[in-house]
Parts: C-alpha cells; structure tokens; sequence
C-alpha cells in the first residue's frame, strides 16, 4: 500500500497562503506544489521539513478538492 500524501493550504484573514505538504519525501514536495505556488502569487519564504530530506518514493501525486 503507497504511502498517503496531503497537501494542506492554509490562508489568513491578510490573504497570505501557507502550503503544508505531508508524506512528500525530497525534492518532489517542490515538484508537487509549483504549478500551486504560481497560482497563488510570489513564494516570499520557505520552510523544508525533515521529509525534504529522505529519499523520495518515486511516486506522483494528484490533487482533490473536497
């Protein structure tokens, strides 16, 4: 069984986004969340997790609303 990846989006009554990713190893937390971060406005800061730092599955992910 893959293992269960979440993107989580979080805005503030200002109108900032924070974007959370969960179960992204390495690099692909980047991959996954780019065309998001483009659509949202300029990146101003960005915090890696101790996941960016494992190697990554390999896998893709895909987006749902709920």
């Amino acid at each position: 069984m893959a293992d269960k990846t979440e993107l989580e989006v979080l805005i503030t009554p200002e109108g900032e986004v924070r974007i959370v990713t969960h179960g992204l190893k390495g690099e692909s937390c980047l991959e996954e969340t780019a065309s998001l971060e483009k659509a949202v406005g300029t990146v101003k800061a960005r915090e890696k997790t101790r996941e960016f730092y494992e190697k990554a599955a390999g896998t893709k992910t895909s987006v749902r609303n709920r």
